[in-house]
C-alpha cells in the first residue's frame, strides 16, 4: 500500500501548488489504512505500506517514517490486529508477538473466492484457534488462458511454508522449523484432489523457478513450455 507523496518536478507537485490537490493529513492517513488492514482477507498479503523513498524529499503527503507500526498501534487499540498473510505467519506470530503455536495444532483451511475473473483457492495449514499460518498454496482455475499449455489446466500460483530455513535432507527439531516435514506435499496433493474433484482439470501446472524444479519432478511433474506440469488420474 504506498499513500501519495507530492514529489517536486511531478504534476502532481504542481497541482499541489495551486491548490488542485490536497493529501491526506497524518491522522486522517492512520484511520484509513487502519480500517483497510481491518478489512484485509486472510488469503492477502500485504508486503509493505509506503514507498521506500525519504520522506525529506517530499513536499506534502505523509510524514511518518514508521506508518506501518503506528496504524498497526491504531489497531491494537480498537483490540483488532492485521490478518493479512504475512502478520499471520508463524515466525511473526511466534517470534514478534510471542504466540506459541506447533504443528501438530495445523488444520487444513480451504477459502474459495473470484478474482480477476477466475476461480482462486487459498489452501493453507493453520493453527485456527491462535491464527498461526504454517503454510499455503494458492490453486487457480483462470477463466481464459493465452499459452496451450494452461489449456484444461489448473494453475498454482504459490507455495509456501514459514519457519526457519532448514537443511534439505533435515526434518524441523522446533516448533519455528517448520521445513521439511511434509507441510508442502500435502498442501500439493490437495490442490491436485481439488483440481481433478471440483475443477475437473486434466493437470495441475506450476509457476516454477529454475532452482525448485526438482521438488516438483520428484512429485510427478515434468517440463511443460515455461512450466512443470502434472496430468491428473484417469485424465487425458
Amino acid at each position: 500500500i504506498y499513500p501519495t507523496l507530492v514529489l517536486p518536478g511531478t504534476k502532481l507537485y504542481d497541482l499541489w501548488r495551486n491548490g488542485l490537490y490536497k493529501p491526506y493529513s497524518d491522522e486522517e492517513l492512520v484511520e484509513l489504512l487502519a480500517k483497510w488492514l481491518e478489512l484485509t482477507p486472510p488469503y492477502v498479503r500485504i508486503q509493505r505500506i509506503q514507498r521506500e523513498i525519504p520522506l525529506r524529499l517530499a513536499a506534502a503527503g505523509n510524514r511518518i517514517a514508521n506508518l506501518r507500526e503506528v496504524v498497526e498501534n491504531k489497531l491494537r487499540e480498537k483490540g483488532l490486529r492485521c490478518r493479512c498473510i504475512r502478520c499471520r505467519e508463524a515466525g511473526h506470530r511466534m517470534l514478534k508477538e510471542g504466540v506459541k503455536a506447533g504443528i501438530e495444532d495445523a488444520k487444513l483451511l480451504v477459502r474459495r473466492y473470484e478474482a480477476s475473473g477466475g476461480m482462486e483457492y487459498f489452501i493453507s495449514y493453520e493453527d485456527p484457534v491462535k491464527d498461526v499460518l504454517f503454510g499455503f498454496i494458492r490453486l487457480r482455475l483462470p477463466s481464459k488462458v493465452l499459452r496451450e499449455e494452461l489449456e484444461g489446466a489448473a494453475l498454482v500460483r504459490e507455495l509456501h511454508v514459514y519457519g526457519k530455513m532448514v537443511p534439505v535432507g533435515r526434518g524441523g527439531r522446533s516448533d519455528l522449523e517448520l521445513q521439511h516435514r511434509k507441510l508442502g506435499s500435502r498442501l500439493l496433493r490437495e490442490a491436485e484432489r481439488i483440481a481433478s474433484e471440483e475443477l475437473d482439470a486434466r493437470k495441475v501446472v506450476v509457476i516454477s523457478g529454475v532452482g525448485v524444479r526438482k521438488y516438483y519432478y520428484k512429485r510427478g511433474y515434468r517440463p511443460d513450455g515455461f512450466y512443470v506440469s502434472k496430468r491428473l488420474d484417469g485424465r487425458s
